[in-house]
């Protein structure tokens, strides 16, 4: 069974002006929460590729389609002129990303991995 992207529509410039601050935050962080989901599927499959060797272009189309819509979802931010907002969600989301990278590091490194 394979599971199908989830999608991200970021509101229009007039939705996040309307949202609000907390709301806006809010809107990134389920972006980002949705981009690293996506990816665990990414992951998913590139692992499954080695059982069935006709996902390899599975793995490059999701890659290729998940790095496309950040792209445009950092121009369409900067464009509505969130920029700011957009990149405090950014840090909080690299610390995040940090923790569990410290978090697998510690769990491998203990076991002698």
């Amino acid at each position: 069974m394979y599971h199908v992207q989830a999608s991200f529509r970021l509101p229009s410039s007039e939705e996040l002006w309307q949202a609000g601050r907390q709301e806006r935050m809010n809107i990134f962080r389920r972006y980002f929460a949705l981009s690293r989901y996506n990816r665990l599927l990414i992951q998913q499959t590139l692992v499954k590729s080695a059982i069935d060797g006709s996902l390899a272009a599975r793995v490059r189309k999701l890659e290729k389609d998940h790095n496309m819509n950040f792209a445009e979802t950092v121009e369409a931010v900067k464009k509505y002129g969130y920029l700011d907002e957009f990149l405090a969600a950014v840090k909080e989301e690299d610390e995040a990303l940090q923790k569990i990278i410290e978090a697998y590091n510690k769990r491998m490194n203990s076991k002698g991995a």
